[in-house]
């Protein structure tokens, strides 16, 4: 089913208030960008929660890259240093992060665990994709 883009900026809306601010013309061409990184098919009728999500995520991502570049480079922003999000506070904005871990966690999915939307995309992936696992060990899914 092709979502419309008025249908998309409502999702948008409803799943992350906290990003009101956002325009319209903002969220159309974030949609524009991002939408070819979600699999509609693989999402199935999840597939508008997991690009709101998805563009959250982002959003938030550039501007923490944002506050590291006008801070100096990403030294001045541990969270490009440690490993995924543990907490979030929003009075006087304090982030924890966890030890960055070499786990079999791929690298995508550690950009995704920085943020609490990447986190909430990774949960409804997890719940829309189920990855096959074949005799020798392998695990494949459509990410």
């Amino acid at each position: 089913m092709a979502y419309t883009t008025a249908y998309l900026i409502e999702q948008f809306r409803l799943t992350v208030p906290a990003m009101s601010e956002v325009t319209d013309a903002e969220l159309t061409s974030d949609f524009d960008v991002y939408a070819p990184y979600i699999s509609e098919k693989a999402f199935g009728t999840m597939y508008p929660k997991a690009l709101c999500y998805f563009v959250a995520h982002m959003r938030t991502l550039n501007d923490m890259i944002m506050v590291a570049v006008q801070s100096g480079g990403t030294a001045g922003d541990p969270s490009f240093l440690a490993g995924a999000l543990t907490g979030e506070r929003e009075g006087d904005l304090q982030r924890t992060y966890a030890a960055l871990s070499t786990s079999s966690t791929n690298e995508g999915n550690m950009v995704l665990m920085k943020t609490m939307y990447g986190q909430l995309f990774l949960q409804l992936r997890r719940m829309c994709i189920i990855p096959v696992t074949i005799r020798h060990g392998g695990c494949y899914g459509r990410y």
